[in-house]
């Protein structure tokens, strides 16, 4: 997953602990300390994560085990959010203190919070925390199976059109367990490290490589051919032997041409000139 590549429209990825473990490249751990693999679950113990992944609109959904029902001096965060923009196109549950609150902030910073009374059945129970953030509105929904329902809805303060990691936190010292994510039905995505351009030079020599005697290459002539005479002479068919594959070439840099300029002086006859050029005529020298 170190690669980098955009998938648009109805991306989905299922990350399994029980295949793909922690991942550095998938996680990048904020915090000194290092989430753990327990009974193949993400264990966070005063921990805190970014993914390396970047998501735009979608279904964003944390089986989560949290240990206790909240408590004076909880602190735990799970959702889309980066630090980067802290308190600003961001939508997330957060665990502070006694309460859980689904919040959810727009482009100015403006948060939309909703108090949600904490269950006896989510506590230390393996539970489906969800957000789906659609153009208009942020819907957040908790429970397994049929017991999953909305619980909040957020019209006002809505994240633009930006991508945002996932982000989960805890700041207790106790054990906060993801047993998956599911990321589902997204519209934009950014995969793997941030590098988007790969700069490579790219040498003119390249494209001058290719002689532009290529095309000339193959003569009309095949001069000076098959003389009868011999004596020396000057053949009058010497005169179309200077073929189009004699001009001078532009190619800079070494090519190799399919051109064979092999010049054979017409002192010598009967002379057999071999060029790769394939004249349809043959001439014999109307010499003395």
């Amino acid at each position: 997953m170190s690669d980098t590549r955009f998938v648009d429209e109805q991306y989905h990825f299922f990350y399994d602990p029980t295949i793909f473990g922690y991942g550095d490249d998938y996680f990048v751990k904020v915090t000194a300390l290092h989430p753990e693999i327990v009974n193949g679950k993400i264990r966070f113990n005063a921990v805190t994560v970014n993914t390396t992944d970047f998501f735009m609109y979608g279904n964003f959904e944390f089986k989560i085990q949290i240990p206790t029902a909240p408590t004076g001096g909880d602190s735990r965060i799970f959702g889309l959010y980066s630090r980067a923009m802290p308190n600003q196109n961001a939508a997330y549950f957060f665990i502070s203190g006694t309460s859980l609150y689904a919040r959810s902030y727009d482009d100015d910073g403006t948060v939309e919070s909703t108090t949600i009374p904490w269950e006896a059945t989510w506590t230390n129970t393996s539970t489906s925390f969800e957000i789906r953030w659609r153009i208009d509105r942020v819907e957040f929904l908790i429970g397994n199976g049929s017991s999953k329902r909305i619980i909040a809805t957020h019209f006002d303060r809505v994240p633009r059109a930006i991508t945002l990691p996932l982000y989960i936190f805890n700041g207790n010292s106790d054990n906060m367990d993801i047993s998956w994510i599911l990321m589902d039905e997204v519209r934009k995505h950014i995969r793997g490290s941030a590098e988007f351009y790969h700069y490579t030079s790219y040498s003119p020599s390249i494209s001058q490589s290719i002689s532009p005697s290529l095309s000339p290459s193959i003569s009309p002539s095949y001069s000076p051919s098959i003389s009868p005479s011999e004596s020396p002479s000057i053949s009058p068919s010497i005169s179309p032997s200077i073929s189009p594959s004699q001009s001078p070439s532009t190619s800079i840099s070494p090519s190799i041409s399919p051109s064979y300029s092999s010049s054979i002086s017409p002192s010598q006859s009967p002379s057999t000139s071999i060029s790769p050029s394939i004249s349809p005529s043959i001439s014999p020298s109307p010499s003395a």
